[in-house]
């Protein structure tokens, strides 16, 4: 038997939420490029399966795929971006520090 929309969106709300508090109570994975609170610059191009995402502007680093969730993701990054709010997740790639 199939989930109830109000079960799966419980169920995303739960997952969120831990991650969130890993996010909280962990350090950062080693090994990442660029750290929580850290500005950014996304990329002007990236790639036509991300072309609805913003592009071109600045974003302050939340956290990695692999600090919230755990595994060994640690290229994948959930961003504040500027004038949109969070958004996930961009590559590694897609970024650049700004200084």
């Amino acid at each position: 038997m199939k989930n109830s929309l109000k079960e799966r969106e419980s169920q995303a709300r739960s997952m969120y939420a831990r991650g969130l508090n890993n996010v909280k109570n962990n350090i950062e994975p080693k090994g990442q490029k660029f750290h929580i609170g850290e500005r950014v610059k996304i990329a002007d191009d990236l790639g036509s399966s991300m072309r609805f995402f913003p592009k071109g502007v600045r974003a302050t680093v939340l956290y990695t795929y692999a600090y919230a969730y755990g595994g060994k993701n640690i290229k994948d990054y959930c961003l504040n971006v500027d004038g949109y709010g969070e958004i996930s997740w961009y590559a590694e790639h897609q970024l650049s520090l700004v200084k």
